[in-house]
């Protein structure tokens, strides 16, 4: 379902206002937790106030969505993120979707071109680890651009996610640090 452009102001005061502007947009509690990893029970929990989501979650929504982190978190400024040109839509769940099927399909690319069967609640648990750690780092790092690096996670977690290597953990979150500091680095 697209989201539209905000055309006119929305009353939302408090985050659980605000979740519910995003799930009228998007069209169902449902919708929103599949496209950002979500369970829905957490979703409806934010849109009655009973919680409000971590930091890294709100990044992963705004970035999902397209949305103003600011609005987001403060209820300031526009629902619109600052990098979408004022004639566009915002994106659609097909199209988020898409993006997070492309990501999922080049991990499992390189996974494939490393020899290894996928385990896809492996996956899954490395994907959510990733992208969590990027979020908290405020990477501009995309999952698609560390591949690589979701690869070795795969491979760290061991088989059922439950074997982890502390020390290979704490060097990959090393490798990771200084491939986002190279990354904040280009971008300066």
């Amino acid at each position: 379902m697209n989201m539209q452009k905000i055309t006119t102001q929305e009353p939302a005061n408090t985050f659980a206002d605000r979740i519910k502007v995003l799930i009228q947009r998007v069209g169902s509690v449902t919708e929103i937790a599949r496209m950002c990893g979500f369970s829905e029970g957490v979703v409806r929990s934010w849109r009655d106030g009973n919680t409000d989501p971590s930091r890294a979650r709100c990044v992963t929504l705004a970035k999902t969505l397209g949305i103003s982190l600011v609005w987001l978190v403060a209820g300031e400024g526009s629902i619109q993120a600052d990098n979408i040109a004022s004639g566009e839509e915002l994106p659609n769940a097909e199209a988020s979707a898409s993006r997070h099927r492309s990501k999922l399909r080049t991990a499992a690319d390189t996974l494939h071109a490393s020899g290894m069967a996928m385990d896809p609640n492996r996956l899954n648990t490395a994907l959510r680890i990733l992208q969590s750690e990027l979020d908290l780092a405020e990477s501009r790092l995309t999952l698609a651009d560390n591949a690589d690096m979701l690869a070795d996670l795969y491979e760290i977690l061991g088989p059922g996610g439950s074997d982890v290597d502390a020390t290979a953990m704490v060097a990959f979150n090393q490798r990771l640090h200084e491939r986002v500091k190279r990354g904040r680095q280009a971008a300066a």
